[in-house]
């Protein structure tokens, strides 16, 4: 169902909007985030934020920006498979 999903781009430190440190989507309660694996999982990223206040940003985006994301997780994960010769 299209418009399911919220999605949230996390950025801290060196991060930034085009290049976030990860991405989470939110349906009702549960939240995941796309994981080095490719994959979206169940992540409790964003209740810590709230919690411990940590030093994260938390942008809402677009569909479309979180699959950009997906795109840049796979350049990173694959940039990590070739510096670490797997």
């Amino acid at each position: 169902m299209a418009g399911k999903y919220r999605y949230y781009a996390l950025i801290g430190g060196l991060d930034t909007l085009e290049n976030p440190y990860t991405v989470v989507r939110v349906d009702g309660d549960v939240e995941e985030s796309f994981k080095p694996t490719l994959e979206w999982s169940r992540t409790e990223l964003m209740r810590r934020i709230r919690w411990e206040r940590a030093d994260y940003e938390v942008v809402k985006i677009s569909e479309e920006d979180a699959k950009r994301f997906e795109k840049i997780q796979a350049r990173r994960t694959e940039e990590i498979r070739e510096r670490d010769g797997g």
